[in-house]
């Protein structure tokens, strides 16, 4: 009786195992070809499973016990301006996988047989429409048989070490990347053959360790956290080769889930705006390296965001907020930054020493296209962007405000329909319905204007018009006879961003962002003595002296 348990025993365990073996091996995967595969392509008869790649006797001199013939088939590489490693022809196992995911010999021509292993509907090699026929162009694909090793980590910065992968990270010969590196050709627990679950990114980040990542928005939101860098990235027959994106237009990558589909915010709809960054305009220009100070003319998503390290941190004027996280810049002084600390410097890429609009908006007598230097702090006036303002008192500020308070360029330049303009929008100057993709209405080409606080709605943001248009309370008692009676928008006198002290600008001449604007008058001003001599006056006045 005690034989008969034991016998049963043993039975029972092998049934175990052997179930246990068949949920984790080739039986049930699609590299099962024989005729009792799971998937659509499979041989018309043949029972046999592992002939289709090994065979015990009279193989191939090539390990293990290979099967098929290793065709000459010279592979376009993938390469990129961010890739530090040097893949070279397909070597090891990934020459032994591309012997049937090239497409270029017959699935049933093996060794063993004199004639090819006959498949079901007359089918000899993968179908070229399908994603795993990876052709002779693997530029579209993750590079392989290359050396990865604690020489191309130093390089490449955002690499783990050798020696820290996964166990289930198998590098050939302890040092190769070969396919076999994320795909186990015997076992597909996870799906298409991957050694460790992709959700979340398992699989990605396995090697690749991006800084900041985990505590983006792309890793954190539910919406997106699961596909992760699938959302972007396709590591097979990608649509664009460099960075294997999933979109040939850069900002489409974007758009795929920031048109409100995926994300609640349609950012899209920002960018359809009559005014708007034109991310659209070009294709292929924009290089994760190059040098903002001498780059193309261009704008992408990726100048202004890190998808790898952008998150939801507020933070409060100048600092950036997590939105810009880790990208690149041009600081106050015109020097090129790895990484922003300040809002500015984002805007200053294109904005200031390598200005991208190289002319003027509006015609003055200090004209200048570089907003560096237009809101530098050595300046007679400028708006508190770079820097605390220069006057100590201005008595029109809304309480919010006083005279030490920073401001963004966003403040002033945003989406019309966002939370800061009042609406249920995205943030961001992506676009608008106003000129110069600003939030608000501001004129600055339209003389005579009749007054009403919409048309200033923009400068109304800080400035309280009751203040501003009281003769006894504003600094400037002439406010109302000019904005009201004679329907003067403030684009006549003002200069909004600031004015040079390296192109001119003068204390006397150019405080309170005095800037006339000679396409409607021209003169001067004198703020130690308190007078204009402006051609649309007789002749110089006391401006203290003017009437309401």
């Amino acid at each position: 009786m005690k034989r008969f348990s034991f016998i049963l025993s043993v039975l029972v365990l092998s049934i175990s195992f052997c179930q246990s073996m068949n949920a984790a091996s080739i039986i049930n995967t699609k590299h099962n070809l024989s005729v009792h595969g799971p998937g659509s392509f499979v041989a018309a008869a043949e029972e046999q499973v592992c002939i289709f790649c090994h065979v015990p006797h009279y193989a191939s001199p090539v390990a293990p016990l290979w099967n098929r013939e290793v065709g000459a088939v010279s592979y376009n590489l993938y390469a990129s301006s961010t890739l530090n490693a040097q893949p070279g022809q397909p070597t090891g196992a990934t020459r032994l996988c591309l012997s049937c995911h090239d497409g270029t010999i017959a699935i049933g021509m093996i060794l063993s047989r004199p004639d090819p292993v006959p498949m079901t509907g007359g089918a000899t090699t993968i179908p070229a429409t399908s994603s795993t026929n990876l052709g002779s162009d693997l530029a579209d694909d993750h590079p392989v048989s290359f050396p990865y090793t604690s020489e191309l980590v130093s390089l490449n910065g955002e690499l783990r070490e050798p020696g820290a992968l996964p166990a289930a990270i198998h590098l050939e010969d302890d040092y190769m990347m070969q396919c076999t590196a994320c795909h186990d050709p015997h076992k597909s627990p996870y799906g298409d053959f991957l050694v460790i679950d992709n959700r979340n990114a398992g699989l990605c980040r396995a090697c690749h360790q991006q800084r900041g990542w985990d505590s983006s928005s792309h890793a954190t939101a539910s919406a997106v956290a699961l596909d992760a860098c699938n959302n972007c990235h396709n590591s097979h027959n990608s649509a664009v080769k460099e960075r294997l994106l999933n979109f040939v237009a850069e900002e489409d990558n974007c758009f795929s889930c920031h048109d409100g589909s995926v994300s609640n915010d349609n950012i899209a709809a920002d960018f359809n705006k009559f005014y708007n960054h034109p991310v659209a305009a070009t294709t292929g220009v924009h290089e994760p390296h190059e040098n903002p100070l001498s780059s193309a003319k261009h704008v992408e998503c990726v100048d202004c965001h890190d998808p790898h390290r952008t998150n939801s941190w507020s933070a409060s004027a100048p600092t950036v907020s997590g939105a810009l996280a880790g990208v690149k810049g041009v600081n106050r002084l015109g020097v090129e930054v790895a990484e922003v600390s300040y809002e500015y410097e984002v805007c200053f890429r294109c904005h200031a020493d390598n200005s991208f609009s190289d002319t003027v908006v509006v015609s003055r007598q200090i004209e200048e296209v570089n907003e560096r230097l237009r809101f530098d702090s050595i300046n007679p006036s400028y708006h508190p962007v770079v820097a605390i303002g220069r006057n100590p008192i201005v008595p029109s500020l809304l309480p919010q405000y006083n005279p030490s308070s920073r401001i963004y360029c966003k403040d002033c330049h945003n989406s019309d329909s966002g939370s800061r303009s009042g609406g249920g929008g995205a943030d961001g100057v992506h676009g608008s319905i106003y000129p110069h993709i600003l939030l608000a209405r501001y004129e600055n080409d339209t003389y005579p204007l009749s007054y009403s606080e919409s048309n200033y709605a923009l400068c109304f943001r800080c400035h309280d018009p009751q203040i501003l248009l009281d003769r006894d309370r504003s600094s400037f008692p002439s406010h109302r006879s000019h904005v009201v009676g004679k329907r003067m928008p403030c684009f006549l006198c003002h200069d909004p961003h600031g004015i040079p002290l390296i192109s001119g600008a003068t204390t006397t001449a150019n405080a309170h962002l005095i800037n006339f604007n000679t396409d409607y008058f021209t003169g001067s001003y004198d703020s130690v003595e308190k007078s204009c001599n402006v051609s649309c006056h007789t002749g110089p006045h006391d401006y203290r002296s003017v009437g309401p």
